[in-house]
């Protein structure tokens, strides 16, 4: 499901994974797993440059774009409750056409019968272009991350 406020500042998408909420909540909290499926489309390449994942602490990512080239995007990390929620800062830099726009992401993890519940809200999207933009990219990167927790071995909470 997703959502779209009226002013279009705020976006929320919702799935589900037949994992484990340790194992989904790990896929954003680990560097080499983050890095494996945070991108809309597997023609991006992804490199995490910087993810100290603690509260406070700050991440980096540089996406290889075909015919745009690098892209980065960072923030910081505002909230952090294993295995519940994660809250970080969101901001595009020069010269990608959102940068500077300072948004807001919560992701909740929450526990749905035999499925984790995925909840994705992202706030203070200025545009309706950033708005439509990130609806798109969350959904696609969300798809990709269920595909490569497929692939993977079920681990322990």
């Amino acid at each position: 499901m997703t959502a779209v406020s009226n002013k279009t500042e705020t976006i929320q998408i919702e799935k589900l994974y037949k994992h484990s909420i340790g194992k989904v909540f790990n896929a954003f909290s680990r560097k080499e797993i983050f890095e494996q499926w945070i991108a809309p489309s597997d023609e991006i390449g992804t490199k995490i440059l910087l993810h100290d994942f603690t509260i406070g602490g700050r991440y980096r990512i540089e996406f290889s774009v075909p015919k745009l080239g690098k892209l980065f995007l960072g923030g910081e990390y505002v909230h952090i409750e294993y295995p519940k929620q994660i809250c970080f800062t969101w901001v595009w830099e020069k010269p990608d056409i959102h940068a500077g726009i300072n948004s807001l992401v919560t992701v909740n993890f929450l526990k749905h019968k035999d499925y984790t519940k995925l909840v994705i809200t992202h706030d203070n999207l200025t545009t309706l272009q950033a708005t439509e933009r990130h609806v798109q990219g969350w959904s696609s990167t969300l798809t990709r991350l269920d595909q490569f927790l497929s692939e993977q071995p079920d681990e322990r909470d």
